[in-house]
């Protein structure tokens, strides 16, 4: 059973097991002292994605170094849905906010593609995986979600399991919502989603998606929506028809 006041959280890349030390890298070292304020003594809770969380106590801890001896298992690692989230990445702060909320809402795979109106062709990895990092250490959720390399739409979609269909969020759609989307094809496996950049996708990357039978477009709604905006709302919306009911 868990204390009534949750344990501050840390995520790291060790096997735990009771009984076990664990070494700290400089980075965690720093987040605990500076960012989670704990010190030598104190109970820290961590997880690696794998083997759910666990207690530990902080063993040593200086600038550069420090030890977290594992206690305990306090809870077992959740199965969870299975939820895909293909998007542009969107210029300035906002795309690390995105990440941030749809980390939080239990998106399993992220996948960064480059379209013909994308803002932004680059995009920083390290700084992405740690957002998710610190959003999965907040949020209370046992894993982080897989950040893949940024490629190119028609690229991703060609060597894409065909099996985990994908919902577009299709800003020129009118008469197919998303609700209706579910109640027609809700035996198959309706796992994605599609997220194109501001300004939307070209004509030319519409008639593909259109050619692909594992692709089904849906509104939002009348509004134009921004791309972060878009993203959680359908995330939100796939996962209460799918996951919810």
């Amino acid at each position: 059973m868990k204390d009534i006041l949750p344990l501050k959280r840390l995520f790291i890349k060790t096997e735990l097991k009771e009984k076990s030390l664990v070494n700290l890298s400089t980075s965690n070292t720093h987040y605990i002292s500076n960012v989670l304020r704990i010190r030598e003594k104190q109970k820290i809770s961590v997880f690696n994605g794998i083997q759910g969380e666990w207690e530990g106590i902080i063993k040593s801890l200086n600038k550069k170094k420090g030890e977290i001896i594992i206690e305990k298992q306090i809870e077992k690692q959740e199965k969870e849905n299975l939820i895909n989230l293909i998007y542009t990445p969107i210029k300035g702060q906002r795309n690390y906010y995105l990440i941030e909320k749809i980390t939080e809402l239990g998106v399993t795979n992220i996948y960064p593609v480059i379209s013909e109106r994308s803002v932004i062709k680059k995009f920083n990895y390290k700084k992405a995986v740690a957002c998710s990092i610190a959003a999965s250490q907040q949020s209370g959720r046992l894993s982080v979600p897989k950040i893949h390399e940024i490629k190119d739409l028609k690229k991703l979609l060609n060597i894409w399991n065909k099996k985990d269909q994908i919902i577009f969020c299709d800003e020129t759609e009118e008469k197919k919502l998303f609700v209706d989307l579910f109640k027609s094809e809700r035996e198959k496996q309706i796992n994605s989603l599609l997220i194109g950049p501001e300004g939307g996708f070209s004509i030319t990357e519409k008639n593909f998606l259109e050619k692909l039978n594992y692709i089904y477009g849906v509104s939002l709604g009348k509004r134009i929506l921004r791309a972060d905006t878009a993203a959680i709302t359908a995330l939100s919306l796939l996962i209460g028809e799918k996951y919810l009911k």
